[in-house]
């Protein structure tokens, strides 16, 4: 019984011990294993610090990259609208520093009529035009001079030498000045020289169609022959109208009443309208038609006060 006994306490000896080892086998293994997973863990984090480390610098490259470029584009947008301003702004400094001989466009037209036989008649007519147009003013130019004979005998014989300038501002209105002179063997006087200045207003002004009201004042001289060599002073009230029937026809038509202020019943009134057809593009030649009136109330003795003339020619734009 003592023999089982002392057995037994050793076979649980034993067991104890071997289970003492083996548990001490197993923590170490445990330990070992934890200090692997450990160096594992921080192996992936390093790697994990390198890969992340790796993606910011190349995101900080691409958002450097990006922000260059949009700064380039601006930039580049920026050159490139900026000569357009500074072509506008060259262009309109270039136009108002063009001098008075520079920046027009011309128009010559010329026309004959006539009859020979029982009626022996013969009419010609010449113009010439000139228009400058800028941002600041707007300046017309033109000299005329109509002939004719009637039964060998010489029934018309007048010129005219005009211009007309207007200083454009802000909004509808504009200053205007204006001179003519005019020669007419068939008045009471032979030369007569007037001028006007005042205000302009544009009741329309768009693509197709223009109409300006003008009030000045101004006056008038007449001399040679049977005038009476006083200037007369006179107010001014007119209209001017131009309209683009199409791309190459236009229309124009004027008005302009001159009150003396010397007497109040006394005044002169012109009144044209004509029709402009540009038939070659290439050539720059045009079609032209039209009509002038002119009344004098106080025409002198012996002189109607209406003169009608009509013309149609033919004529070059250069």
């Amino acid at each position: 019984m003592s023999i089982s006994l002392r057995h037994t306490s050793l076979i649980t000896a034993t067991i104890l011990l071997a289970s003492g080892s083996a548990l001490a086998s197993d923590t170490e293994n445990a330990r070992e294993a934890a200090i692997a997973r450990l160096e594992a863990a921080q192996q992936a984090l390093e790697a994990a610090q390198a890969e992340l480390a790796a993606a910011q610098a190349e995101a900080a490259m691409y958002a450097e990259s990006t922000t260059t470029s949009a700064t380039s584009a601006s930039k580049s947008t920026e050159s490139s609208s900026q000569p357009e301003s500074s072509n506008a702004e060259d262009a309109s400094e270039a136009a108002q520093d063009l001098a008075w001989n520079e920046g027009w466009d011309y128009t010559f037209s010329a026309g004959i009529s006539g009859a020979s036989g029982n009626n022996e008649n013969f009419a010609g007519r010449i113009t010439l035009g000139g228009e400058r147009l800028t941002d600041a003013m707007e300046t017309r130019a033109h000299a005329s001079y109509l002939y004719s004979t009637s039964e060998g005998q010489r029934s018309a014989s007048r010129g005219e030498l005009g211009i007309k300038n207007d200083w454009l501002l802000e909004g509808p209105w504009r200053y205007f000045a204006q001179g003519l002179y005019e020669y007419d063997e068939f008045q009471a006087w032979q030369h007569r020289l007037s001028g006007a200045v005042g205000v302009g207003y544009e009741f329309i002004n768009n693509d197709k169609t223009t109409l300006i009201g003008r009030v000045g004042v101004g006056g008038s001289y007449e001399f040679g022959k049977n005038a009476d060599e006083t200037f007369v002073p006179e107010g001014l009230l007119g209209l001017d109208w131009t309209h683009k029937l199409s791309a190459n026809t236009k229309l124009t038509a004027s008005t302009t009443y001159y009150p003396s202020f010397d007497d109040f019943g006394e005044f002169r009134w012109v009144n044209s309208a004509g029709i402009e057809v540009l038939l070659d593009d290439e050539t720059g030649m045009t079609m032209n038609a039209g009509i002038e009136h002119r009344h004098d109330s106080q025409p002198g003795q012996g002189i109607r006060p209406n003169d009608v003339d009509y013309y149609m020619g033919v004529g070059w734009k250069f």
